[in-house]
């Protein structure tokens, strides 16, 4: 029987890169990788409106507020790009907003890429629960064009936002903004460089000591959302188009167990040579293990389970979700059969 050859968008994660390069193979699976074709921004887009990839990277927030629509895509607990995007948040210090004080935020302008993207969704999430700061509090500019978006995909798929949401669209970049005094704070503070759907920058200011982060610290402040919580945020999940699932359905197990190889030979690697350039490699991979453990990308759906439904609270709660979607409409059958049988042969249970 010939393989089941699949197309497959995904960045290129030092996780994912021995699959992207053959050298871990799905069994059963030929999978074409075709890049990032315009980045991340642009493939969820075009995922979203088009369901272009069979196998791709995808947004955790999209996903969230699409999935109840019929979005075409079951998902694999594989997530990627986990950060704390809230200790991200730049500041303009004439605003007055003081470091380390996030209530400041509350009656400022606030900028953001794209308003359903994820690192909104943890960002906005992460200050109501920490500091109570509602998203009402803020006038929201959003960056990206009003149709040309993932927020605008989703309108034209019948998908709006809370009445009482003060969202604009800003008519320049964020930088512009900034030097203008037309915005006080916002989620990263952009580059010279656009992506498939991003306006480029006028000037980088980072670095620029008008414009710092939020947070003072924002290593510390990540450890203590961690310690506290127990979530490192998943921005990213991995999609698998429902009919093929549907039709073979051995296929999520397939990739699944060549996600996991592909990370376990990175993780090896990386052990074994930390970069060089790196100085302190060896040393920064022990300060990580002590807050992280040996496996700070862990996958599966009961490994991420208390991730998962924070991200659904926070979905539920902004208003771009109507309710928290049972997890065996979301994640496929086989998934859930196969954690059923690791804990049974590791004395586990549920």
């Amino acid at each position: 029987m010939s393989n089941l050859e699949l197309s497959f968008a995904i960045t290129a994660y030092d996780r994912v890169m021995p699959m992207i390069n053959g050298e871990v193979k799905p069994d059963g699976i030929t999978l074409d990788y075709q890049g990032m074709p315009g980045a991340v921004p642009r493939v969820f887009y075009e995922q979203i409106k088009y369901h272009r990839f069979d196998v791709s990277e995808m947004s955790m927030s999209s996903y969230l507020r699409m999935r109840p629509l019929g979005f075409p895509y079951r998902m694999l607990p594989v997530f990627h790009n986990r950060t704390f995007s809230y200790t991200n948040v730049f500041i303009r210090k004439a605003a007055g907003i003081r470091q380390d004080h996030p209530e400041d935020l509350k009656g400022k302008r606030f900028g953001i890429g794209d308003y359903q993207q994820s690192v909104g969704l943890w960002t906005r999430g992460i200050l109501k629960l920490e500091w109570g700061i509602e998203p009402q509090d803020m006038t929201w500019f959003m960056e990206r064009s009003e149709h040309f978006s993932h927020t605008g995909a989703s309108k034209d798929a019948g998908l709006g936002l809370p009445e009482d949401l003060d969202l604009r669209h800003a008519t320049t970049d964020f930088s512009s903004m900034y030097l203008d005094g037309e915005l006080d704070a916002s989620i990263g503070i952009g580059s010279a460089q656009g992506s498939g759907i991003d306006r480029m920058q006028s000037v980088n200011l980072i670095d620029n000591p008008d414009f710092p982060t939020l947070f003072s610290d924002p290593k510390a402040e990540s450890v203590r959302f961690f310690q506290k919580h127990g979530v490192f945020p998943p921005h990213h999940v991995t999609v698998v188009r429902e009919s093929i699932v549907e039709e073979h359905p051995w296929v999520a197990v397939s990739l699944m167990e060549a996600f996991e190889s592909s990370k376990r030979l990175a993780i090896q690697r990386l052990r074994a040579m930390p970069p060089t350039l790196y100085v302190f490699g060896k040393q920064f991979q022990q300060e990580v293990d002590g807050v992280f453990g040996p496996d700070p990308f862990a996958y599966g759906i009961t490994a991420n389970a208390k991730a998962f439904d924070m991200a659904q609270t926070f979905s539920m709660e902004q208003g771009l979700s109507a309710r928290k979607q049972p997890w065996d409409e979301i994640f496929p059958e086989e998934v859930f059969y196969r954690e059923e049988r690791a804990a049974s042969s590791s004395g586990g249970g549920h």
